[in-house]
């Protein structure tokens, strides 16, 4: 299969990033996609999630490697780049949630795509603006916005048109694909196990969404 490198980002932290990254990296596996998934934040919370799983099931089945990258030497995250680009299938790289990293531009150029979690608040649209301009100046990576944690009782006029005005707008940039609901069963996320059916309603038309964009081929 020929080589994607995707990236999860936003420097708004809290949209969740590392989640959707993890349950993305389990929904391809699972549809028969060849992917790994490197952590380059420097909290490393998908790693540590995976080791806590590891040390709990050691005997469990890996289903998708997750790797651990460090940005601060910047000769060797290029040189990791230039090796991922030439992974056969799907790399997702869950990114630190900030801009102050100047070697993250190697990530940021090296990606084919940026998914993108966002929320509808006011703090979370403004850095999520301030994420597409830095990006723009650095990456011609297709932007991907995933409405994550959304409350979908919700229903204030204003929190409604503040939606609206947000989606239109994102939609100018890139794709915003369908909301993933907020929901327990998706907080609760696996690095080992198989997708949750309860999990698999809440996030398949987003992810469904998503690999229509990327035009995915398995051969």
């Amino acid at each position: 299969m020929k080589n994607k490198i995707v990236i999860f980002s936003n420097i708004k932290g809290g949209v969740g990033k590392t989640t959707l990254c993890a349950l993305f990296a389990s929904y391809l596996a699972e549809h028969g996609y060849p992917v790994i998934a490197i952590d380059a934040d420097l909290q490393a919370s998908l790693f540590r999630h995976r080791q806590r799983e590891k040390d709990v099931a050691p005997e469990a089945q890996v289903p998708w490697n997750v790797e651990l990258l460090d940005t601060a030497n910047r000769e060797h995250l290029k040189h990791v780049m230039d090796k991922l680009k030439d992974v056969p299938g799907i790399v997702l790289i869950d990114c630190p949630g900030n801009l102050n990293d100047r070697n993250l531009e190697y990530i940021y150029k090296s990606a084919d795509a940026a998914i993108i979690p966002i929320s509808f608040d006011a703090d979370t649209v403004d850095a999520t603006g301030i994420f597409i301009k830095a990006m723009k100046t650095v990456s011609s990576a297709e932007l991907i916005f995933i409405p994550n944690r959304i409350n979908t009782s919700e229903r204030k006029s204003e929190e409604l048109r503040q939606r609206t005005q947000t989606t239109e707008f994102l939609g100018l940039v890139g794709t915003v694909v369908p909301t993933v609901k907020q929901s327990v069963s998706v907080k609760r996320y696996t690095t080992l196990y198989p997708l949750e059916k309860s999990q698999l309603a809440v996030i398949e038309p987003a992810f469904g969404k998503i690999i229509e964009v990327f035009h995915l081929n398995k051969e």
